[in-house]
């Protein structure tokens, strides 16, 4: 049943292209800021709401950075904190109150349609946001804009 759920789950998620840019974490590995604009533009496919690059990870966190374009879902991750620092563009943040239609995504993961009741705040370049796990949070991308920024996301 679960696996039934989380297809569909997958199958009504915005189309996005992720890249895995992970190596091995005993060396030194560098990506020009350049490089990964670059990267994150070019992958991003006509249609696909966001793209996302995996940097580096292990089992107690995540570092991610993504480029959009467009609306996210309303996303609540039971069990990471998201530290998240904003690079370029500018968008909405909206965060607390409660995830409209949340649905399971994968397993500690739910999507929703909306944010009801939550706090809105403006992402601009240098901003630093944390979201303590359970917290509904969504970005929300005005026409003809786009936001960037790198989610280090840590176990609660």
């Amino acid at each position: 049943m679960h696996a039934i759920l989380l297809a569909a789950a997958l199958a009504a998620a915005p189309p996005f292209t992720a890249l895995d840019k992970t190596g091995p974490e005993k060396a030194v590995r560098h990506f020009s800021g350049t490089e990964l604009s670059d990267t994150l533009r070019k992958a991003k496919r006509p249609g696909d709401y966001y793209a996302q690059a995996l940097l580096s990870k292990d089992e107690h966190y995540q570092v991610i950075n993504t480029i959009r374009d467009k609306d996210g879902q309303a996303e609540v991750h039971a069990g990471w904190n998201d530290n998240i620092f904003v690079q370029e563009g500018e968008a909405s943040f909206v965060t607390g109150g409660t995830a409209v239609d949340a649905q399971d995504a994968a397993p500690g993961e739910k999507r929703g349609t909306a944010i009801k009741g939550g706090a809105t705040m403006t992402m601009r370049p240098g901003d630093y946001f944390f979201v303590p796990a359970g917290t509904p949070h969504q970005t929300k991308v005005a026409p003809g804009q786009h936001i960037k920024f790198i989610a280090f996301k840590t176990h609660k």
